[in-house]
């Protein structure tokens, strides 16, 4: 009568699984940056709770001026400023994660959100992070040094060191940067 007929479709083969197992595994790769969108929401929190506390600072300290020390008026200023560094430390690291992990998936393909964000690399964020990490240090120095009498010397000698550490560090990378570029 009639001849077994061969299936219609063969067993894949081990190429075409291995393939198919690649695609679904960069699938589930990118699809894990969803994963960072609570950490931004709550750095977002963060940031609110830096402006609470930078104008809970300013509420407090404006009715006090004129019975303020230069020192204090100083200590003051640095606490809003290191606070406003702060937030901006939070700011560039959410505009910079957002931009190149999360925000492409809210987007149609060639849709961009921000063109200035979309500017931002792990270089230039990089840098930036070291540059505001060296100044809250440099502030925390200052701070110290203003009170350097009531301070331990050895406390005061590891901050130092810890902010040239992360200036040094700073250096580092920019040059890396720099190298790798010309390359």
């Amino acid at each position: 009568m009639s001849e077994s007929l061969a299936p219609a479709t063969a067993a894949p083969t081990t190429h075409a699984v291995e393939a198919r197992i690649r695609r679904n595994m960069g699938r589930a790769v990118f699809a894990a940056r969803w994963l960072l969108a609570p950490i931004y929401l709550g750095l977002l929190v963060v940031l609110a709770m830096l402006a609470v506390k930078f104008v809970q600072r300013l509420v407090i300290a404006v009715p006090l001026l004129l019975g303020m020390t230069s020192n204090d008026l100083i200590l003051t200023a640095l606490a809003l400023v290191d606070l406003s560094l702060l937030a901006n430390l939070v700011v560039i690291v959410i505009f910079a994660g957002w931009t190149n992990f999360v925000g492409p998936l809210l987007h149609d393909p060639g849709e961009r959100d921000s063109a200035w964000a979309s500017n931002l690399d792990f270089s230039a964020v990089k840098l930036k992070l070291i540059g505001s990490m060296a100044t809250i240090a440099a502030i925390q120095i200052l701070e110290s040094f203003v009170h350097i009498a009531d301070m331990d010397k050895s406390e005061a000698a590891w901050q130092l060191a810890i902010l040239l550490g992360i200036t040094v560090t700073g250096v580092l990378l920019a040059v890396m940067d720099r190298i790798s570029n010309h390359k």
